[in-house]
């Protein structure tokens, strides 16, 4: 018995066919799937006040120095136990007077958080 095939040529062909149909089904998939939805961290703190921030007259900022703040938001909103993370200085004491004039919304249970602060200057018309 004799067998005879198409040429190899034919068949590459038709492999090649089929692997580009495959790989248009793919990627047409990958186009319709729906993306992962984002969702953001839930951030336990609703500020509800906050004083002005006060730098004494002849205080300041180093340029670009940021200014690191920990402190304890209670359960009842207050804060307690203002520390400077970034030494010591006018600019420290006065984010660590400013930062006890934050009330937060109750949470619950005390908290320890950080806030960092960065003196930004530009001039007008810039």
């Amino acid at each position: 018995m004799v067998v005879r095939t198409k040429s190899t040529s034919s068949h590459l062909a038709v492999r090649l066919g089929a692997a580009c149909t495959f790989a248009s089904l793919l990627l047409a998939a990958g186009c319709t799937l729906t993306p992962p939805e984002r969702t953001s961290p839930e951030y336990p703190f609703h500020l509800l006040h906050a004083a002005a921030l006060q730098i004494p007259r002849g205080c300041e900022p180093a340029p670009g120095m940021v200014y690191r703040t920990a402190y304890t938001v209670r359960a009842d909103g207050s804060v307690a136990a203002a520390v400077s993370e970034s030494g010591a200085g006018c600019v420290q004491e006065a984010l660590r007077q400013w930062v006890a004039t934050f009330r937060y919304g109750p949470i619950r249970e005390d908290t320890a958080t950080v806030i960092d602060w960065l003196s930004v200057t530009a001039t007008r018309g810039t």
